[in-house]
C-alpha cells in the first residue's frame, strides 16, 4: 500500500511540473502576444488566473490518476476533481477501492466458506462410515442379558434347568438361573459333593452352554 502512494504521489507531482510548465510558456506566450497587440493586460493578473487553472488541473489531473490507476472512470473523476479540488482527491486517494476487488473477496470468502463446510461434511460422513463398520466388523455376542432371561423360565412359569456349563476351561453343572445381569447371569449350581452354590459368569468366558 505505501509504494502505491509514493507512486501516486510521485506520478501527482510530475502532472504538476509538467502543467506548470506549459501555463508558464502559455502565460508568456499571452502576455507577448497582448503587448504586441497593443492590449492593456496586468501580468500579475496574468499570473493569478494561471495559478487558478494549475490548482483545479491539478486537482483534476490527480483525480482521475487515482481512479484510473483503481480502474474507474478517469473522466467522471476528473470533472469531480474540478468542482472538489484538493479535497476530492484526498479522500478517494484513502477511500477508493480496486474496481472489483470487494466482489472478489466476497466470492473467494464464500468459495472458502463453502469448501470448509465441504471438508467438514466429507470428514463427519468418513467418521460415520467408520463407525458404521466397525459396528459391522464386531460379533454380536451369542450371550446375553436378554437370552438368559428367556432361559430362566420353561413356558409354565417355572425354573429352567439344568445345564452343562463351561467357562474360562472351567465346567460346572447348572442348576437354574437365578438372574441376568447386564454383563454376568448369576446361576445356582452343584459343586459336585451335593451342595448347592450361588456365583455370577461372565457372558464373554462362556465357552458352552448345553442342556443336561
Amino acid at each position: 500500500m505505501d509504494d502505491k502512494v509514493e507512486a501516486l504521489i510521485q506520478q501527482f507531482f510530475k502532472i504538476c511540473s509538467n502543467s506548470w510548465h506549459w501555463l508558464c510558456k502559455t502565460t508568456v506566450k499571452f502576455y507577448k502576444a497582448t503587448g504586441k497587440a497593443d492590449f492593456d493586460c496586468d501580468f500579475q493578473v496574468t499570473v493569478f488566473l494561471a495559478f487558478v487553472v494549475l490548482f483545479l488541473l491539478g486537482s483534476a489531473c490527480w483525480s482521475a490518476s487515482i481512479a484510473a490507476s483503481r480502474r474507474h472512470n478517469a473522466v467522471i473523476h476528473f470533472i469531480l476533481g474540478l468542482i472538489f479540488p484538493w479535497v476530492y482527491p484526498i479522500i478517494i486517494l484513502f477511500a477508493m477501492d480496486i474496481k472489483g476487488a470487494k466482489q472478489l473477496r466476497e466470492t473467494l470468502e464464500k468459495q472458502k466458506k463453502e469448501a470448509e463446510e465441504a471438508e467438514a461434511e466429507r470428514q463427519k460422513n468418513i467418521q460415520l462410515n467408520m463407525g458404521k463398520e466397525a459396528t459391522e466388523e464386531e460379533p454380536e455376542s451369542e450371550w446375553c442379558q436378554s437370552r438368559f432371561e428367556k432361559m430362566a423360565r420353561n413356558p409354565d412359569g417355572s425354573l429352567a434347568g439344568p445345564w452343562d456349563v463351561t467357562y474360562s476351561g472351567r465346567h460346572v453343572h447348572v442348576l437354574h438361573i437365578v438372574e441376568a445381569f447386564p454383563e454376568v447371569v448369576s446361576v445356582e449350581f452343584d459343586d459336585g459333593s451335593g451342595n448347592t452354590l450361588k456365583m455370577r459368569i461372565p457372558y464373554a468366558k462362556i465357552e458352552t452352554w448345553e442342556n443336561a
